[in-house]
């Protein structure tokens, strides 16, 4: 298997192991419901705990490398659609795994409705589309639902130029990547 590989498979591990640990810490829990504001808060808390911990992770890195209001919302709610169908570990990592060794099998088996073994697949698929509608729905700005909608895409060709630097650092904020150096004014 090629490096790059074996890189993401360490960090969908590492992400899952932290998941089993994950504790928002109240402070952290405060400031993110400032940046949200009371309607988007509510899509927030629907979240199961590993997936607040590691959306507050993403916030913390797009916050601290000069994102925008637009992309700390993206960052807060970027897995939001992931509370519809609540997973137990076990189907997480089934999705990880999967996805890290046969993508290609790993998108086909994640359409259609999240039913069976297949359900943590369609999930992980789909998500991002259920969230945007989500946060549509609960008033956010058009552009914080486009970047919750094409979060995991493999480049921004869906989404305005405007976007372009938002979803770059969401992108690598999520994979833990390094981060793009912000435009300056």
């Amino acid at each position: 298997m090629p490096a790059w590989w074996w890189n993401r498979l360490r960090h969908r591990l590492r992400q899952t192991w932290r998941a089993l640990w994950a504790r928002p810490k109240p402070r952290d829990l405060a400031a993110a419901r400032q940046v949200l504001g009371p309607r988007l808060w509510v899509l927030f808390a629907r979240q199961a705990r590993p997936d607040q911990a590691h959306a507050l992770e993403v916030w913390q890195r797009v916050r601290a490398a000069g994102g925008d209001r637009t992309a700390q919302q993206a960052a807060l709610l970027h897995d939001v659609g992931k509370a519809r169908v609540p997973l137990r570990l076990w189907q997480r990592i089934a999705a990880v795994l999967g996805r890290a060794c046969c993508p290609a099998r790993a998108r086909a088996w994640g359409q259609g409705p999240p039913r069976g073994w297949r359900t943590a697949f369609v999930v992980a698929e789909q998500h991002p589309t259920w969230g945007a509608t989500w946060a549509r729905q609960a008033g956010a700005d058009e552009a914080v639902a486009l970047l919750i909608a094409h979060h995991h895409d493999p480049a921004p060709t869906a989404l305005p130029p405007r976007l372009h630097a938002a979803w770059a650092l969401l992108k690598a904020a999520d994979e833990d990547q390094p981060l793009p150096t912000p435009p300056r004014a």
